[in-house]
């Protein structure tokens, strides 16, 4: 076999790949973020200013795992009016999980572990006190 026929394999090869690969990107599921991603990019400035309040707190909330479950605790300082956590799961937004803050007398709220799927999840935070809106994200993993 002489040179001009290694090149046209190698060729006909690297053609394959690409052609399946192309193939195999075109079947994938694509899940959007947040189907109305546009709106959200619109109303940002609202959620910096949230973030700069949560940043301007001396103590702050705080997310630990322990005995199987996801712990958010907050500091007594912070008096809550109305709150909700989103457990966001980056692979797959149909996983998402939303809850309305509800603290217990210690001022923390219990999540069970088992109902999340193990991986990278985000959490997005916000409430209100009095004067102002909070807003912050963490990432856990589970």
């Amino acid at each position: 076999m002489n040179w001009g026929h290694k090149i046209t394999i190698t060729f006909i090869l690297f053609a394959i790949l690409i052609i399946t690969m192309v193939t195999i990107a075109m079947k994938q599921d694509v899940h959007l973020v947040a189907p109305d991603y546009y709106e959200e990019e619109l109303a940002y400035q609202d959620q910096i200013d949230k973030m700069n309040n949560y940043n301007a707190l001396m103590s702050k909330p705080i997310f630990s795992k322990q005995d199987g479950k996801i712990i958010l605790s907050f500091p007594d300082t912070i008096e809550i009016i109305s709150g909700e956590v989103l457990f966001f799961r980056p692979a797959h937004s149909g996983m998402d999980q939303k809850f309305t803050l509800k603290l217990d007398d210690s001022a923390r709220q219990y999540f069970t572990q088992a109902d999340f799927q193990k991986g990278l999840w985000k959490t997005k935070l916000s409430w209100k006190d009095q004067t102002h809106d909070y807003f912050v994200e963490n990432t856990i993993i589970l």
